[in-house]
């Protein structure tokens, strides 16, 4: 006889922690690698690599064993019928940071110091885009718009599921800080109310790309565009493509929250004219 699938609860806290502590191990893993002084590139590449190589088998195991439910309910497509989607989720955070910057312009609180495109930045995107997959894109999108929604959505109506989701995922960061303070070795400096508030925002646009897209490779294409843009594209740095003076602090908060807002404003705008599935908050997903 068939052994049944776990119970829900079950299932989220264990995709939960198959994160948490790939993420954790990643941590302590660049922690050890920084004190036998590696480099920095090399650190990034640890991160990545025990990140996704930890907590992606763990989630294939739970899908497989725990769920008794195929790999493709996540929504996670092939690369190749993928790629649109990916492209998607980029050019709505591109369209997003388009319109802010040009709203803080207007508005006197950012102001363009330069615009460039230097050989070295490129170089640097091109090998932070593969490290970021791994380390944070990828591993992220399927444990919590992947299999903890998919989770929470076959008992749970999609506006419950997006909020229990949203909040395990501020939850995350914060337990890997909690258990490096416990071990001596990090603070709760990093912990502010725009941090928290960024990651509710950016947990929901990422959660709305999958609802309304199907497609988890939207979820990816839109996390890389948004690590990329914050670090090498409107960065107020020598080295940015487009280098910024935030006259204001409403000018770092509009671009590092007000872009992420924005897109889940069109995002919804797309749903209502029919570019991306009609939203039904009180739908809930075949467990399957």
């Amino acid at each position: 006889m068939r052994t049944p699938a776990m119970r829900m609860p079950l299932r989220v806290l264990l995709g939960w922690l198959s994160f948490v502590i790939g993420l954790g191990l990643a941590v302590a893993a660049a922690q050890v690698a920084e004190a036998y002084g590696f480099q920095r590139e090399a650190i990034q590449i640890i991160l990545a690599v025990v990140t996704t190589g930890v907590s992606v088998p763990l989630i294939y195991l739970l899908r497989k064993y725990a769920d008794r439910k195929p790999w493709s309910g996540l929504g996670l497509s092939s690369p190749p019928q993928g790629l649109a989607y990916l492209l998607k989720g980029a050019g709505l955070l591109l369209l997003s940071t388009g319109i802010t910057l040009l709203t803080g312009l207007v508005f006197g609180w950012i102001k363009v110091v330069g615009v460039q495109i230097p050989a070295e930045t490129l170089l640097a995107m091109m090998i932070n885009l593969l490290i970021a997959f791994f380390y944070e894109a990828f591993p992220e999108e399927l444990a919590f718009r992947g299999y903890i929604f998919q989770n929470l959505n076959t008992k749970l109506p999609s506006w419950l599921a997006l909020i229990t989701q949203v909040l395990l995922f501020i939850l995350a960061p914060l337990a890997i800080i909690a258990g490096l303070v416990a071990a001596g070795i990090g603070s709760w400096d990093a912990v502010t109310w725009e941090y928290v508030l960024t990651l509710a925002v950016f947990g929901t646009a990422l959660q709305l790309s999958r609802i309304l897209s199907g497609n988890l490779w939207m979820c990816i294409g839109y996390h890389l565009a948004w690590l990329e843009m914050v670090r090498y594209i409107v960065v107020p740095d020598s080295g940015a493509i487009i280098e910024v003076e935030y006259l204001s602090r409403n000018g770092y908060y509009l671009i590092h929250i007000g872009t992420i807002v924005l897109s889940i404003i069109i995002l919804l705008v797309w749903s209502r004219r029919g570019k991306l599935r009609p939203l039904n908050w009180m739908s809930k997903a075949a467990d399957d």
